[in-house]
């Protein structure tokens, strides 16, 4: 993405500001007549910001977004809390200061063929947008103790609902439950018996899919969420619409993936029965990495199964050694330590394949950068790729976390700071090492180091 750079800034002049209509399609509207550029940026609630650039298509992401904090009338942090993106249903990036959007638009296919494994026809309908959200760099402390203007919240609120809804949050039943009736005060106010029935609800516009199925196990999800709003309502003593948004976000601040880049990739599958009779089909899995850790997510059934804080990992990239051969995909090497106490100081391997795995290995070490403090957080410098030693970058981690400790914070600190460790092993095909780095056989399960 660095290739996408313009000569020279143009000066921009903002013409006419637009609100939002109703009838607003997530696309980029264009002027190609002259330099001058009709700009639609997306907000995550799908509505819009209008504006009219001269000499538009020389515009950087960086002048973009300044436009955009200014007509929303946003506090100054927003200019570090929020970034600009280019997204679309097959790829998500989110620009650099100096990159190009109109560039970066139009050289959309080849982004698509370098980065994803979608089809021509796929990457011929595929529509760009310009998306205004969460920068994926922004500290999540800072956030929780210094966001209170409410037009901050509303958009971090609008962009948490969309990852909880449509499943990139995983969490528990219970808690999006509980996010539900949050989202009924803060669409529909304080609950009122007569007026929020059950049928009042769309399942689909406040759960999961997975959650929005009948169970005989359990109320039908409208009763469900109409129960929550009436809980909500009842434990908000005052209900104003900046306290229901900061509730909202409490509670999805504590789940693990909050704030992650995501990536798209696939594992191997443990073989079957049959053994290796029969080939499986790999899991398609969704890597999301955030200043914390790495998350990997079964795609299909939703459930999380890798959680590795940063403290707990090594990773490399590799390259496969036949790269024209069709299906021959680049991987993420995975390393971590084995959770059992059996063979505590065995080290497990894990291959994930992707063509985005060149991103996933950038992200990770721009976020343990700034974890060790060699990187300040900052739009501008934080999305600077450095691709320093591994080595180099784990000993600055551990050295950074030593002075956690030696400057008094105590274990505790410690420990709060680094979320937990999640495996499911069962469903995981991994190669084992012993202390000395010699590879273990494993009789049950296929190789995972190998290159497809």
């Amino acid at each position: 993405m660095d290739d996408i750079a313009p000569p020279n800034a143009p000066s921009i002049l903002m013409k006419t500001y637009k609100p939002p209509r109703a009838e607003n399609t997530l696309v980029i509207p264009v002027d190609h007549s002259g330099d001058g550029l009709d700009v639609c940026v997306f907000l995550a609630d799908k509505s819009g910001v209008e504006f009219k650039l001269e000499g538009g298509k020389m515009a950087t992401a960086q002048e973009m977004h300044e436009l955009v904090v200014e007509l929303l009338e946003l506090p100054p942090m927003a200019r570090d809390l929020f970034a600009l993106w280019v997204v679309s249903p097959l790829l998500e990036i989110q620009l650099k200061p100096h990159h190009v959007p109109f560039r970066v638009v139009q050289q959309w296919p080849d982004l698509l063929l370098k980065y994803s494994s979608a089809s021509n026809k796929e990457i011929s309908l595929d529509e760009p947008v310009l998306l205004f959200r969460r920068n994926v760099f922004f500290p999540k402390n800072k956030e929780m103790r210094e966001v209170r203007a409410e037009e901050c919240l509303r958009l971090l609120y609008a962009e948490a609902k969309y990852n909880v809804l449509e499943g990139r949050y995983p969490c528990s039943a219970q808690d999006c439950e509980a996010l539900a009736g949050l989202q009924a005060v803060a669409e529909n106010g304080t609950y009122d018996s007569n007026r929020h029935k059950p049928s009042f609800f769309k399942p689909e516009q406040y759960l999961p899919g997975h959650l929005c199925k009948s169970s005989w196990l359990r109320a039908r999800p409208e009763e469900r969420i109409a129960e929550q709003h009436r809980l909500a309502s009842a434990k908000l003593n005052v209900i104003s619409t900046q306290k229901v948004l900061k509730k909202y976000m409490e509670l999805v601040w504590k789940l693990p993936m909050y704030g992650s880049a995501f990536f798209v990739g696939q594992i191997e599958r443990p073989a079957g029965i049959l053994g290796t009779w029969i080939q499986n089909p790999d899991i398609r899995v969704v890597v999301a990495i955030n200043a914390q850790g790495v998350c990997i997510v079964d795609k299909e059934k939703n459930e999380i199964l890798l959680l590795l804080p940063f403290e707990k990992l090594s990773w490399e990239y590799a390259e496969p050694p036949c790269r024209k051969k069709e299906g021959c995909l680049p991987c993420l090497f995975v390393q971590f330590q084995a959770c059992d106490r059996k063979h505590s100081d065995y080290t497990r391997l894990l291959q994930v394949f992707s063509k985005q795995a060149i991103m996933m290995d950038a992200m990770i070490e721009s976020s343990v950068l700034l974890k060790t403090g060699s990187v300040p957080n900052t739009p501008s410098s934080c999305t600077v790729l450095i691709y320093p030693r591994l080595q180099d970058v784990r000993e600055r981690l551990n050295s950074a976390l030593r002075d956690v400790v030696d400057k008094g914070a105590g274990p505790s600190a410690l420990t709060s700071a680094i979320p937990a460790m999640i495996t499911k092993m069962e469903r995981l095909v991994v190669s084992t090492f012993d202390s000395q780095g010699e590879r273990m056989k494993d009789g049950c399960k296929k190789q995972a180091w190998r290159f497809r």
